[in-house]
């Protein structure tokens, strides 16, 4: 196994031969996806922008549905910036870290504050909120040629088995070294393609699992293929210690109406989003005691709770046991910002898949079909 801090042989690979190989590969291979399709009709950088932004820690599967009503939606910056941060959130329900959109919101209001157009510069995109070194890398490249190269878990693996590199693949003296690697290689030209031909690889061929060696373009100068070691280079990374967290979601419901909440701005989990009243437990001595999320608010003994079972779920690295209670609406306690929808509404006011899946685990429990 290679050592953590060995160099890793990356100057022995022709990073002008490879280039070529991809591209190639590339040019046939393209999948095509609807933001590769809008940038080439219209050459508008925010179409890019919203799908590296939308990309974070999610898969292409779950974008591809969301990325066309976002756009839909909001068909500019200048929209996005006059846009309720509620309409927003809603508009990429489901897909989680919602944070992103936030910081994507916050770009837009600066740009359009400041009476700028869309950045072409890795500079400039980096200087705005929520663009770091990948997604700077990402934009600029495709829609300014600069030549700056993305290193993302698919490169990364690539290069990794390339090298035949069985340690983590993103270990720091790695990342610096695959970086100026792909700089290189995307100053030879068409930095954009290089880039999407490299993660195309490792998404579509050279996968975690059972990659498809025999369709690879590069694979006779692949170490690992030679050595028959893909499933060794690289090494899994070190497993997420995920955090059992308790929840208690309470949904006040009635034939003809619902209560929904918007979370405190300090709650711990999915704030500011509209949904059902939270109860996380405390932690320490004291365990069991059960208070609003985001707030100190304890709840009273006159409330006629009635617990109908439990769901599953994980946001980051929670992994989160809700139990599911119901009452009858009436006031929301310790939280005044409520609003009163009907049943058949619930569903398009739910922006996190923990509420949808306790208000889904609702209905069924109380034979309910909308």
């Amino acid at each position: 196994m290679t050592p953590k801090n060995a160099p890793s042989g990356i100057q022995n690979l022709n990073g002008a031969f490879l280039r070529a190989k991809l591209l190639t590969w590339y040019q046939t291979h393209e999948r095509p996806l609807p933001w590769r399709v809008l940038w080439k009709k219209h050459k508008n950088p925010w179409h890019i922008w919203v799908s590296e932004i939308m990309l974070q820690q999610t898969v292409i599967k779950a974008v591809l549905p969301v990325y066309e009503r976002f756009l839909t939606e909001f068909p500019s910056p200048s929209s996005l910036a006059a846009a309720n941060p509620e309409d927003i959130r809603l508009a990429v329900r489901g897909l989680g870290y919602y944070r992103r959109f936030d910081l994507l919101h916050k770009a837009c209001v600066k740009l359009s504050d400041e009476k700028r157009s869309l950045p072409s510069a890795y500079g400039d995109w980096l200087a705005l909120p929520g663009v770091g070194t990948y997604t700077a890398s990402a934009i600029s490249s495709i829609t300014g040629d600069e030549p700056q190269g993305v290193v993302d878990g698919n490169v990364e693996r690539v290069l990794c088995r390339l090298l035949d590199i069985r340690s983590e693949p993103n270990l720091p003296h790695l990342k610096k070294e695959f970086k100026k690697f792909m700089d290189d290689i995307c100053a030879l030209g068409n930095p954009g393609a290089i880039n999407q031909a490299v993660m195309e690889l490792g998404q579509t061929i050279c996968s975690p699992s059972s990659p498809l060696c025999a369709k690879c373009p590069v694979k006779n100068q692949c170490l690992a293929f030679a050595n028959s070691s893909q499933t060794l280079a690289p090494a899994a990374k070190a497993r997420t210690k995920f955090l059992d967290v308790n929840l208690r979601l309470e949904i006040a419901a009635s034939a003809c109406e619902v209560q929904l909440l918007r979370r405190p701005p300090d709650a711990k989990f999915l704030k500011g989003t509209w949904g059902f009243q939270t109860w996380i437990q405390s932690e320490g001595a004291n365990g069991g005691c059960w208070i609003i999320d985001g707030s100190p608010t304890k709840p009273s003994s006159n409330r006629a709770l009635k617990s109908i079972g439990s769901i599953r779920h994980s946001i980051t690295k929670h992994k989160i046991t809700a139990e599911v209670v119901f009452r009858t609406p009436g006031k929301a306690p310790g939280n005044s910002d409520a609003k009163t929808v009907s049943p058949r509404d619930v569903e398009r006011h739910l922006v996190s898949n923990l509420d949808r899946k306790a208000w889904s685990f609702y209905l069924k429990s109380q034979g309910i079909q909308l």
